[in-house]
């Protein structure tokens, strides 16, 4: 193999950028090495342990010679070093030590062992013959190690390994080597053992010995694909100051692609933060495509002052759906760019916004745009004792629409104002009323001609008024004396509500711009009610929390809703909604809805998070099945991972099914072996949602203190 530049060995290029277990794969080295630079002055300190045979000789003024009792030995010590052996000569003038038989050399938190030591206390460098030294939990073994500098060490036919025992499970055999911490270890002659099997060969080899970030390549990615053939990752990372870096990544492949690309990191402040990326791949016909995506976050720029700014875009998401096979990118119907600034002032809040946004139905897509809109809100404020709150919304800025052929399409400006008053009223303890109004006015720069195929300069105001009233109680409550895990005490609330909304006419609904929700605003006349139930715990400690609670609604409409069938019931289905709250190692959701004039149930849902430092299961199940129907549509999900053997052998499983089609659309497995020192992982997905099903295998093997070291990646498309 040739020479390879690793600069980062916890990255790696692969074909699973947005793998959900993409982390388990990329571990990074855990390396730091210290030692106190060499000091000036210090006293050599040389003392034999009790025994018979034990002598120390004056071979000079300055030179001892020293010889351990019979099963003891000899012990120097100077400033940070602990040196033992069976015989040790001290000249305390040059501070030159040779040492011989059980040599052993503490110094910090690394510890040497070897047959012979000759060492300069000066410099706190020295040669040790068959030796072993221990650095931060890496295992170095050789014929000759010699520290010759401060940060620098040399080694020659050895073996360098983060496993214990005689018999490492891996291990790195190096004919000559130097390493030089805070830079780099520079190795020749690299033969890398996994149960004593040669995997790996290298003439050279350069190794980060870095506690910061450096520039270099990172691990290349290999694989292979049916379609693409087989796949080579090469990566780049440089570092760009303390705070910035970027990675250059190239793609190849066997089979007429080629890709390109870089991702920029940068975090100029400790509330600022950057992450943009940038790809283009050839594809077989010779054109380029390209993707993008990123974020600016920044919470430091003023007070009570933030700015964001997330972006995706692709030159055709058909292309990338085909190449990526993702299963989210596979399913999302809509891309975009957004970004805002965002102040807030007493109970005013003030958000400025640029948007970009692109559905996709099909063939054909419609675009948004706002460019820009100017938001303000004034959060509910108590007025006369708080006896009536006062809150409002209100926008105003520069709308874009781009519609097919057929649809109004255009720019015009849209002004907003929503004032609402509530009241809270409290009439006896065990019932809670509260009143709100509102009116609402909308100003269009456009509207809609009349046959609604195209978007006219003719201005079009609208108004309409809201009214409310939430009403809760009478409250019955229970409390029972319990010893439930943590919890001792529970507490049972039984209480009915009920909410009624009134919508006015907001005049001609066919010359409305449809643009968001401020514009679908539909006539309503209708109440909800409901029986809710909770049950609240207490802890041991005195807090308190809703650990469940059951809730059974349905909303009466006095005015159907616009568009019903005359003969749609004035009553809703009878919805319930079940949610359990044990803890961080339970949370539970089930709802459904049943049409009782039908006598059937619509709808139905549970999805459930259970979890322990061990395992975890995650389940989601969606069934619905409205009256008249031709074909239901029930989907299931589920996720979680446990260890099949203890401390060794682990399963994690993703899967998504189609119940409705009897289909399974997605399907990832995680096998991961944990041995001592190192840790294998083999990876495999299904996917079979789109035009071409795709299977993705994966295998990894992260060693112990170094990080990822292998990453092989492969695909079959069907």
């Amino acid at each position: 193999m040739a020479a390879l530049l690793l600069a980062a060995p916890a990255a790696s290029q692969s074909s699973f950028e947005t793998d959900p277990f993409a982390s388990r794969f990329r571990e990074r080295p855990n390396l730091d090495i210290k030692f106190r630079m060499p000091e000036e002055g210090g006293v050599i300190k040389v003392t034999v342990s009790d025994g018979k045979g034990g002598r120390q000789s004056l071979l000079s003024e300055d030179v001892y010679e020293t010889q351990a009792p019979k099963g003891g030995v000899v012990t120097l010590e100077y400033q940070d070093i602990k040196l033992t052996a069976d015989y040790v000569r001290a000249d305390r003038r040059t501070r030159q030590v040779v040492a011989e038989g059980d040599v052993v050399l503490e110094q910090g938190p690394s510890r040497m062992t070897g047959v012979r030591l000759d060492l300069d206390l000066t410099d706190k460098t020295g040669i040790l013959t068959d030796g072993t030294a221990e650095l931060a939990g890496i295992l170095v073994r050789g014929a000759v190690l010699a520290k010759t500098g401060a940060r620098t060490f040399e080694i020659r036919d050895g073996a360098v390994t983060a496993c214990e025992g005689d018999d490492p499970a891996w291990e790195f055999e190096v004919k000559d080597g130097r390493v030089t911490l805070d830079d780099y270890a520079k190795l020749k002659t690299v033969v890398f053992r996994l149960g004593g099997i040669p995997l790996l060969y290298t003439p050279y080899l350069l190794w980060p010995a870095l506690r910061d970030r450096a520039s270099g390549f990172l691990i290349p990615g290999i694989g292979y694909s049916s379609s693409r053939g087989g796949f080579l990752g090469l990566s780049y990372y440089q570092v760009l100051g303390r705070s910035a870096d970027a990675t250059v990544t190239t793609d190849l492949y066997t089979k007429e692609f080629f890709g390109l690309g870089t991702e920029l990191r940068w975090r100029p402040t400790a509330g600022t933060s950057f992450a943009g990326m940038y790809y283009t791949v050839i594809d077989p016909n010779q054109r380029w495509q390209w993707k993008t995506a990123g974020s600016l976050a920044a919470d430091d720029l003023a007070p009570r002052t933030r700015a964001v700014l997330n972006w995706v875009d692709y030159s055709s998401i058909a292309f990338f759906q085909t190449y990526d096979r993702d299963f989210s990118l596979t399913s999302t119907r809509t891309v975009g760019q957004k970004a805002f600034i965002t102040r807030s002032e007493g109970p005013f809040a003030f958000n400025l916004r640029l948007e970009r946004e692109t559905a996709l139905y099909g063939t054909s897509e419609v675009v948004l745009e706002r460019k820009p809109v100017l938001e303000a809100r004034l959060r509910p404020t108590g007025l006369f004792g708080n006896a009536v709150f006062v809150e409002a919304q209100a926008s105003g800025g520069f709308l874009r629409s781009i519609r097919p052929t057929g649809q109004p399409s255009g720019d015009y400006e849209r002004f907003d104002l929503f004032p609402k008053v509530s009241a809270p009223i409290s009439p006896v303890p065990w019932l809670s009323l509260n009143v709100e109004a509102g009116y609402r006015l909308t100003r269009y720069g456009a509207s809609v001609s009349t046959d609604g195929r195209l978007l006219t300069d003719e201005p079009y105001t609208r108004g309409t008024a809201q009214a409310g009233l939430e009403l809760t109680g009478p409250s019955f409550a229970r409390i029972f004396d319990v010893k439930l895990g943590k919890f001792t005490r529970l507490k049972h609330v039984i209480e009915p509500r009920a909410d009624y909304q009134y919508q006015t006419d907001p005049g001609d609904l066919s010359r409305t711009p449809v643009f968001d929700e401020v514009d679908t605003i539909l006539p309503s006349h209708a109440v909800r009610y409901a029986l809710v139930q909770r049950l609240l715990a207490k802890e041991k400690s005195g807090a308190s929390r809703e650990i469940a609670s059951f809730e059974v609604s349905r909303l009466h409409y006095f005015q159907l809703p616009v568009g019903a069938p005359a003969t749609t019931a004035r009553d809703s289905p009878l919805d319930a909604v079940l949610r359990v709250n044990a803890g961080s190692s339970l949370n539970f959701d089930a709802r459904a809805a049943w049409d009782l004039a039908a006598g059937v149930v619509t709808s139905t849902s549970v999805s459930a998070n259970l979890g322990s430092s061990s395992r975890s299961l995650r389940f989601s199940y969606y069934d619905s099945r409205p009256v008249g129907s031709v074909r239901p549509s029930t989907q299931l999900r589920i996720g979680g991972g446990s260890a099949i053997l203890p401390k060794n052998l682990r399963l994690d499983l993703e899967a998504n099914y189609d119940v409705g089609q009897g289909r399974m659309l997605e399907w990832r497995s995680l096998l991961t072996w944990e041995a001592s020192c190192f840790k294998i992982l083999g990876e495999y997905r299904d996917l079979r949602l789109g035009a071409i099903p795709t299977k993705d295998f994966r295998i990894g093997l992260n060693l112990k203190n170094i990080g990822s070291f292998l990453d092989f990646t492969g695909r079959v498309s069907n």
